[in-house]
């Protein structure tokens, strides 16, 4: 067991710098299209609305505070081209935020907030405070559901600061009007600061359930079938062998290979050894954990014979919920870890070699047995029977696994697993 654990270990390395491929990478990451990210993006920008529209009323309040001259409406206009060119651009490009029109809307809004700082500067003692800054920090909220959450929150705590020190600056005329400069310049800041909060929560939801989604697709998978990461490499393969056997076939290479060409064949050969050697026990439950941007660096499977490919898809989804609920869980001290060794029996006689019992072991350190949800049971459960052993901080699940060994993985088999009961 502990020389399985120890090869588990050393390809460690090798699982976490795993790169998933374009297409699944832009399905886990996109969070605005589909599962709610329009929606949310579109009740945060009514949020901003509203909060806009109660700024624009309190203008209108504050104007007859204003020295004669034009008042808060140059800030409001200029306030006003830039959100409706702003969402102009959003709109043509399918409500996404690119860098350079996230530029050019920061700049197009430093311009009403310091035209509203240069009309309310010296006002605040008769309570006359910014509107039009205040309603810019404000538009920043859809952008921040639309795009990264950093920069928006860093923009509305730039036009915080400014109005903060505008207050402060008044503070010997102002008084205790300042307190009211203040609650301004606070309430730029805490809107974006809850939709950040919001909008984060939302994408690493959708970003584990569409990983998850992702991933259980290998528990369909026939036994020796490769997953993501050998199916790019393969391709990569395919590629430069194809281009170097076209090469000598159409005379643009002589035979005996050149040094470099030859080297490079050599290459190829090598690696397509090496993945037909891995392909062999590299089964369902590797490309799930090495493929999985979640499951990745938090779980190690020792599988060295591939005998979790004979699990059936019923037993493969609950062992994969099982493990996906256990390191979900999180401690005060360190993340939760899992080492899964998959073994055969050692109390069983494998002399009928239709059915052949197998010994899943899970090695789970950073959380207690006491922690873990109780759906993570029941998905162990229907794997097979299994025992617990407890400690502070670990805990160990030994799961007695009844398979078909002619089992290819077909959904149309019947589930073994039903044979058994969880304990």
């Amino acid at each position: 067991m502990t020389g399985a654990f120890d090869e588990s270990t050393a390809t460690a390395g090798r699982e976490r710098s795993f790169r998933r491929p374009t297409r699944s990478a832009r399905a886990a990451g996109d969070v605005h299209g589909a599962h709610g990210g329009t929606r949310l993006a579109a009740g945060v920008t009514v949020a901003a609305v509203g909060l806009m529209a109660t700024h624009l009323v309190h203008a209108f309040t504050l104007a007859p505070y204003f020295p004669p001259g034009p008042g808060p409406w140059p800030a409001w206009i200029a306030l006003a081209i830039v959100v409706s060119a702003g969402a102009a651009g959003v709109a043509a490009l399918s409500r996404r935020v690119p860098d350079w029109l996230f530029a050019a809307m920061m700049i197009g809004i430093a311009v009403p907030v310091a035209m509203d700082v240069a009309a309310t500067a010296g006002l605040l003692h008769v309570g006359v405070t910014p509107t039009a800054a205040a309603a810019a920090a404000a538009a920043l909220m859809p952008v921040a559901a639309l795009r990264g959450t950093n920069a928006p929150l860093i923009a509305a705590a730039a036009i915080a600061a400014v109005l903060s020190v505008e207050a402060l600056l008044q503070l010997p005329a102002a008084g205790r009007s300042t307190v009211l400069g203040l609650a301004v310049a606070g309430g730029c800041l805490v809107p974006v600061v809850l939709v950040t909060i919001a909008v984060r929560g939302f994408r690493r939801l959708v970003r584990r359930e569409v990983d998850l989604s992702l991933v259980q697709s290998t528990v369909s998978t026939p036994r020796s079938a490769v997953g993501m990461r050998a199916s790019e490499e393969l391709a990569q393969l395919d590629y430069d062998a194809e281009a170097l056997l076209e090469d000598v076939g159409s005379g643009r290479v002589s035979i005996p290979l050149p040094p470099d060409l030859a080297e490079l064949a050599g290459r190829l050969a090598g690696r397509l050894r090496v993945r037909l050697i891995e392909g062999r026990t590299d089964t369902w439950l590797r490309h799930a954990v090495t493929e999985s941007a979640y499951l990745s660096g938090r779980i190690e499977v020792a599988d060295p014979t591939g005998l979790a490919g004979k699990l059936s898809p019923p037993q493969r989804e609950g062992l994969l919920f099982a493990l996906w609920l256990i390191v979900g869980e999180q401690s005060r001290r360190q993340p939760a870890h899992a080492r899964v060794l998959v073994e055969p029996s050692e109390d069983i006689d494998f002399d009928d070699d239709t059915f052949a019992d197998l010994l899943v072991r899970i090695d789970v350190s950073g959380v207690s047995a006491r922690h873990v949800d109780s759906a993570a049971w029941e998905a162990v459960g229907s794997v097979g029977s299994h025992q617990v052993t407890t400690d502070a901080d670990h805990f160990r699940i030994d799961i007695s696994c009844r398979t078909d060994g002619l089992s290819r993985s077909s959904a149309s088999l019947p589930d073994p697993g039903a044979r058994t009961r969880g304990t």
